[in-house]
């Protein structure tokens, strides 16, 4: 290591450390990943699968229907007519096969660490800030 006694970083204070006697800390424990789910996750199945028509739901109402159908152990959850409306699907940090037939207006699925979206329609911008998303377009 080159000596800095005589160097300008020397005369403005900068000295040299001895890192001697540190450890790195060990935070999280990969043999532990099993454990790695945010609080409040639910645990759903996958083969448990139900629809929601949100043709005549709010975005919060339809948002709360989300969470409450995950609480149920709904692990697939198909959203029919979504109507371009905004901010559907935020927010969700479960795991969660999440389908959204129709198109999404912005911010959709924003927000989200856990679910895998389809949405067979178009969308919004800003759309999916977080999360593996798949577009499916039947033209």
């Amino acid at each position: 290591m080159a000596d800095i006694k005589n160097s300008k970083s020397s005369s403005m204070g900068m000295h040299k450390e001895v890192l001697t006697g540190r450890t790195q800390q060990v935070f999280f424990n990969p043999e532990e990943a099993e454990n790695f789910f945010y609080y409040g996750a639910y645990e759903v199945d996958f083969n448990k699968r139900t629809e929601v028509d949100a043709i005549d739901l709010t975005c919060a109402q339809l948002n709360d229907k989300l969470h409450a159908l995950m609480r149920e152990g709904y692990g697939t959850v198909v959203v029919k007519n979504p109507q371009g409306k905004h901010s559907l699907g935020v927010g969700i940090l479960n795991k969660l096969n999440l389908i959204f037939e129709g198109s999404l207006g912005y911010f959709g699925v924003g927000s989200i660490d856990g679910p895998v979206v389809r949405i067979t329609g178009r969308v919004g911008w800003a759309v999916q800030d977080a999360g593996p998303i798949q577009f499916c377009c039947h033209c």
